[in-house]
């Protein structure tokens, strides 16, 4: 039993989280705070394996409390905004800056009529944040030394594109790695972050606001540039031949939307040896399929290392198939992009 503890200042809100969560036997909710002082104090009193936080709360708001709380007493924390609007959007991506695992928005108006369409969403996000590997948020990532592995020399082909496939943890990475490579990035970035629907075009903003780099969300036929350009939710973000972006509709079957796997198969089948790959933290094994593919094209190809990984699912499936010449922590992915990225500048 996935234990979870909800903090919302509203009755009814907590009532219509609480059949979310207990509609599905593999959780159960231990606790409820009305605000982010009785969040800390019931964490603190028995720590749940996730807590789901709303933000806007008298006394203490979700931000604080989750930065206290990954301070005192670190635990998986769902952040929930109540709207989507830029201000709400902003506060929610501050709370991934203070160590929340995700975002989600929060349940609105007639909910409990369509609790069933909503409940499975919800409650992925809870079990994939309940298994990330959470530290005090002031300490920093564990280095591991960078591993001997057989790797392609980078001279024999320059690097004309990378794609970056990310989920649960992806963040906080993704600010590591891109605010450490050249500025501005000389060639196109393709990027796939798992989060929910509605935050891509903030994050893509408090992204481009805490690394330096262009960060925008790409859209259908454009041509590439430089920058790194994101997927929006409901579309794959590929390459159509060398020179365009294509974003390819969701498929009613996709468990991803965007996905990893598209994108680096795009990659293999029109830049080869040309293009780099990079898989990060996740549930599951989106992406690992589509970097084998590019493997196997001849690219250059990384995961991120298990220390390091606040989930160790996607680069591990990645792993098992043989699909990364490197395994390396955000910092030396940095390091070794930089080297990259150095035959493109002039």
């Amino acid at each position: 039993m996935i234990r979870v503890l909800i903090v919302e200042d509203s009755i009814t809100q907590r009532e219509i989280l609480k059949r979310l969560v207990n509609g599905d036997g593999a959780f159960t909710v231990i606790g409820e705070a009305r605000n982010g002082r009785e969040a800390i104090a019931k964490v603190l009193e028995n720590p749940p394996d996730v807590v789901l936080m709303d933000i806007h709360m008298p006394d203490m708001d979700g931000i604080e409390a989750t930065r206290q709380i990954m301070r005192l007493c670190p635990v998986p924390i769902v952040v929930a905004s109540a709207t989507l609007q830029k201000k709400d959007v902003n506060l929610a991506l501050q709370a991934l800056e203070a160590g929340a695992v995700s975002v989600i928005s929060k349940p609105q108006g007639a909910v409990l009529l369509h609790l069933e369409k909503i409940a499975p969403s919800l409650r992925n996000e809870l079990l994939a944040a309940s298994m990330a590997k959470v530290r005090r948020h002031d300490s920093p990532a564990p280095r591991k030394a960078v591993p001997t592995l057989p790797v392609q020399s980078t001279r024999e082909q320059p690097i004309d594109i990378i794609g970056v496939c990310a989920s649960t943890g992806g963040p906080p990475v993704l600010t590591q790695i891109f605010a450490a490579i050249p500025k501005p990035v000389p060639v196109p970035i393709l990027l796939v972050q798992h989060i929910s629907e509605g935050f891509e075009e903030g994050f893509a903003r408090w992204l481009s606001d805490t690394t330096g780099q262009s960060v925008r969300l790409a859209t259908s036929e454009q041509r590439l540039a430089p920058g790194i350009w994101m997927a929006p939710n409901g579309t794959h973000l590929t390459v159509s031949g060398s020179t365009r972006i294509s974003l390819i509709p969701k498929n009613p079957k996709d468990i991803h939307s965007p996905s990893g796997n598209p994108q680096f198969e795009s990659l293999a089948k029109h830049f080869g040896p040309r293009a780099a790959g990079v898989l990060l933290t996740g549930m599951g094994d989106d992406g690992a399929q589509g970097l084998l593919a590019l493997r196997l094209a001849g690219g250059k190809t990384i995961i991120q290392d298990e220390a390091s990984c606040m989930i160790w699912g996607m680069p591990k499936w990645g792993k098992e198939l043989n699909a990364a010449t490197q395994e390396l922590n955000p910092a030396d992915i940095a390091v070794t992009l930089t080297q990259m990225l150095k035959q493109k500048i002039k």
